[in-house]
């Protein structure tokens, strides 16, 4: 006699059904192994759309919240993108909360906003940011062990012709921005596993360490292409898993 299939947990259905409204690919290939009627399938999906739609909206208003001041002067926000045909077709092929879904969306938010008559010099550097914040706020993926220090999939670290920080407080406080905020920085845009988003302001050597840990190399071959004494990077392999820019093998 063959052997019944053991049931599923209740964890497990779980997983199921998150996976399943979240998928749209496990959704369009009707592989998630849930009983389903065709009616039902057609209701989640629906939600399941529903929800992503709300998920980025959500996210692109936190992230492109600076921008989003000129509203009025321009004619638009970030958030409306997802009212658009693009983002419907979008809605049919991404996993909702993955790295890539929240990197094309962030790239039609850019391409939307960079449609417009320029408030000023540095609103390209301005999107850059909020498309890297956004980046770190629309990405939940899990990030697998590692045997070895690699960057978190979501960190990036960014170069910008204006200072930014400053920039933002001038934003906030409604005040005008003059070229004497025309300065280079570096900036590193992180997520923790418990959400936490950071953007800090990186020195040249913590970012040499940063761009050294590309998963390829263990922390005694890092240290030489910084050259750099170990202890040293092992510091800051450690302040900056700290803010999830890194992720470390276990201990």
């Amino acid at each position: 006699m063959p052997k019944a299939e053991p049931s599923k947990s209740d964890r497990d259905l779980q997983d199921d059904v998150i996976r399943y409204l979240a998928d749209a690919g496990t959704r369009n290939k009707n592989s998630s192994g849930l009983p389903l009627s065709p009616e039902q399938a057609k209701r989640a999906g629906k939600f399941g759309r529903f929800l992503a739609r709300r998920y980025y909206r959500d996210r692109l208003a936190r992230s492109f919240r600076y921008s989003r001041l000129f509203a009025t002067a321009i004619g638009l926000t970030a958030e409306q993108v997802v009212d658009g045909e693009s983002f419907q077709t979008f809605l049919n092929e991404c996993v909702m909360g993955s790295l890539e879904a929240a990197q094309r969306v962030g790239q039609m938010a850019l391409m939307y906003l960079s449609d417009v008559h320029e408030p000023g010099g540095w609103w390209c550097d301005l999107l850059a940011y909020e498309q890297a914040f956004f980046l770190q706020a629309a990405t939940a993926e899990a990030e697998p062990v590692t045997d070895i220090p690699r960057r978190r999939r979501s960190a990036a670290c960014l170069a910008f012709r204006w200072n930014l920080p400053e920039i933002l407080l001038q934003l906030k406080s409604a005040r005008n921005i003059g070229d004497d905020l025309k300065k280079d920085v570096v900036l590193l845009f992180s997520r923790t596993a418990s959400g936490k988003i950071y953007v800090i302001e990186i020195e040249e050597q913590a970012e040499r360490v940063w761009r050294q840990t590309d998963g390829l190399r263990n922390v005694d071959q890092i240290a030489s292409a910084v050259s750099l004494p170990l202890t040293t990077v092992q510091d800051t392999l450690q302040a900056l898993s700290q803010i999830g820019a890194v992720v470390l093998p276990p201990q």
